[in-house]
């Protein structure tokens, strides 16, 4: 019998007080899970950043380009901008093409899976760790983001694993983005053309950058009844992470530089 107060009739369903479901035997209950959602707007503002400086660059005749591609000669001199200035500059529209796509499909994932900031180091840091690959391996002049983009792409591998217990499908989505980087690689090596170096130093650099700060999801469940996720990560230890990992490929470069002082080793 439930236990309400007297009333001179009867109790409407409406006015009971609530009580937690319990399901039945074999009975699933299936709440609406809230997941870290936002507009990816750093995702959107490279593209356009992307976007002007091709077209400045084309207007200049090519002068940007000139100025800041990764050249090892120019960077063994002391240019070290030349690290970062590749991801802003293209070849060609394709080649613009190719990586704005590529960046429009990954980069909001991984920007609301991080969040902002942590997407804009993630990004840079890949980027620069393609650079710093090809500038160890590659002997040729080379521009595009697309050290950057595999970063991200390669990102999502430490996200999914550390956060298998929270999301859903997690082994298939990783074979998904292992075939994926496989089948970009094994173009890569077979087409002309293509810095293949900066490719593997930014996958590397994306897959050690997520590993020490990718967000660690919790779930809780709130008042009304709702789950949510919310980030257990400390934010200082991912920027403290952010600054070693900046030094340490700042180091490798200046230690590239020393190796290469001898007449006729620089490529």
């Amino acid at each position: 019998m439930d236990n309400y107060p007297p009333s001179s009739g009867p109790i409407h369903p409406l006015d009971r007080p609530s009580e937690p479901l319990q399901p039945a035997p074999g009975q699933v209950i299936v709440r609406r899970v809230e997941a870290p959602h936002s507009l990816p707007i750093f995702t959107y503002t490279i593209l356009a950043i992307n976007i002007l400086v091709f077209l400045l660059d084309f207007l200049l005749r090519g002068q940007l380009s000139v100025l800041g591609a990764k050249e090892n000669l120019a960077i063994a001199q002391g240019e070290f901008w030349r690290l970062l200035t590749p991801l802003f500059l293209h070849a060609g529209p394709i080649h613009l093409g190719v990586n704005s796509y590529s960046l429009y499909i990954v980069g909001p994932r991984v920007e609301r899976s991080f969040g902002r900031w942590r997407f804009l180091a993630l990004y840079f840091l890949s980027g620069m760790a393609g650079s710093v690959a090809s500038f160890a391996l590659g002997p040729y002049p080379s521009v595009g983001a697309s050290g950057a983009l595999f970063g991200l792409i390669g990102a999502l591998i430490p996200f999914l694993y550390l956060n298998r217990k929270v999301l859903a499908n997690t082994s298939q989505q990783i074979a998904n983005i292992f075939t994926i980087i496989a089948l970009n690689l094994l173009f890569g090596f077979t087409a002309g053309g293509i810095d293949n170096w900066a490719h593997i130093g930014g996958l590397l650099g994306g897959l050690s950058v997520a590993w020490l700060t990718s967000p660690r999801y919790m779930v809780r469940l709130s008042a009304m009844d709702e789950v949510k996720i919310d980030d257990g990560s400390s934010p200082y230890v991912a920027w403290l992470a952010y600054g070693l990992l900046a030094l340490s490929l700042g180091g490798l470069v200046l230690l590239l530089i020393s190796l290469r002082l001898s007449p006729g080793t620089l490529r």
